[in-house]
């Protein structure tokens, strides 16, 4: 059975003889270690990789462009732990085109402080170790969103958003083994004008100009409209990814009411849309305490859910058993790995028992950190292929 196959069963909730082998994964600094503690080295990385420089596992839609065109996958731990074939997503743009210039302001041994492709200015530390310190964002009143939607958002140049030849794409995945998804990073309808505005703006703008967060949603929903009425006249496709990170450890970053009010109509539509067009799974990617998003989520249509961090306290058992119609994945804690093999087992018996009430693909509820050693992740993954083998879904 191929993944693909194997997708599509599990996520509309079928018998099947086992889930998916995937991981989200990994930081730079990770993948680095692992190099050193013996992982066999097959294929390597695309290119060099800093400690806080993400590499995609086969869980992660795959591949980025505009402002992630620089991510690597790290093939040689699909390898090593025999994980199937995972997740691509046609090669387009669905940020800011033509992206911005990169300007250095300023830089040292450790630090350097730019514009980056995204119009955003931020300090960051040269390995990527830390967050970025973000000190500026494009779009800072209504003056600057006008000419930015004219410049970076037009609805006039969706056919330049290619990265490649898409009638030829749309041949070679005719017959495709694996997923492939429609959209990406940042399509969604807070976290993308968070990053148009800045959070406290846009925490602001909810009160003090709505109509300037509804002409921005609304404008995005066109163009993603206008985008996904294109590629679905070309080929067909499994899943569509929105990412939303809206949440802390004690739930949501807005109200329920917020959310109806400024992102569910434009959801709804796109979502609509896509349903029309033959997609059926609708999957975001949202960190922190997920719980009370969920009935938000799957009232615009969403029906996956991940990565279900669970060091923000998501309790995936009374979610499974209060949701048993959602899709989920991930929601193995990362953090379990570094502390020893008997945290590594509690963590996987939960994960056994969600993949039995099926809809459910296991993984790490993030990038695996550098603190997890090469000895801890191999008796994760091999416990985990051997759970996964013998765990019959349903």
């Amino acid at each position: 059975m191929t993944s693909r196959e194997r997708f599509l069963k599990i996520m509309n909730f079928e018998s099947c003889k086992r889930t998916l082998k995937w991981e989200f994964g990994y930081w730079g600094g990770t993948i680095n270690r692992w190099y050193a503690e013996g992982m066999e080295k097959v294929k390597g990385l695309a290119k060099e990789v800093s400690t806080g420089e993400p590499v995609l596992g086969s869980a992660s839609p795959f591949p980025h462009y505009g402002a992630f065109e620089d991510l690597v996958r790290a093939e040689d731990v699909d390898f090593n732990f025999n994980l199937d074939e995972g997740f691509i997503t046609i090669p387009y743009n669905y940020w800011i085109f033509p992206t911005f210039e990169e300007s250095v302001i300023f830089e040292d041994e450790r630090y350097t402080e730019k514009y980056g492709k995204d119009g955003i200015r931020v300090k960051q530390l040269k390995d990527n170790s830390s967050m970025p310190l973000w000190l500026e964002f494009p779009v800072k009143d209504r003056v600057s969103w006008e000419r930015i939607k004219e410049e970076r958002f037009n609805l006039e140049n969706i056919n330049k958003r290619y990265a490649k030849d898409l009638n030829s794409f749309a041949k070679s995945v005719k017959e495709r083994s694996f997923p492939l998804g429609i959209l990406n990073n940042p399509t969604g309808f807070f976290g993308s004008i968070r990053s148009l505005v800045g959070e406290q703006k846009l925490f602001l703008l909810y009160y003090d100009d709505p109509e300037l967060v509804r002409d921005i949603a609304n404008h995005l929903c066109q163009l993603w409209l206008y985008i996904s009425e294109e590629l679905t006249s070309k080929m067909d496709y499994d899943i569509a990814f929105f990412w939303e990170d809206m949440s802390g450890k004690n739930g949501p970053l807005i109200s329920p009411s917020t959310f109806r009010e400024f992102m569910s109509p434009y959801y709804k539509k796109l979502i609509t849309f896509l349903k029309s067009r033959g997609v059926k799974n609708f999957v975001v990617d949202t960190d922190g305490n997920v719980e009370k998003l969920i009935p938000l989520f799957m009232e615009v249509g969403i029906n996956i859910i991940y990565p279900f961090e669970r060091q923000a306290d998501n309790d995936l058992v009374a979610i499974r058993k209060k949701y048993p119609s959602l899709g989920m994945m991930g929601g193995f804690d990362k953090n379990a790995l570094s502390r020893g093999k008997f945290f590594i087992d509690e963590e996987l018996d939960i994960i056994k028992y969600l993949i039995t009430k099926g809809g459910y693909i296991p993984f790490g509820d993030h990038l695996i950190p550098p603190n997890c050693s090469w000895e801890n992740f191999k008796y994760y993954r091999e416990r985990l292929n051997r759970i996964i083998d013998s765990a019959e879904v349903l």
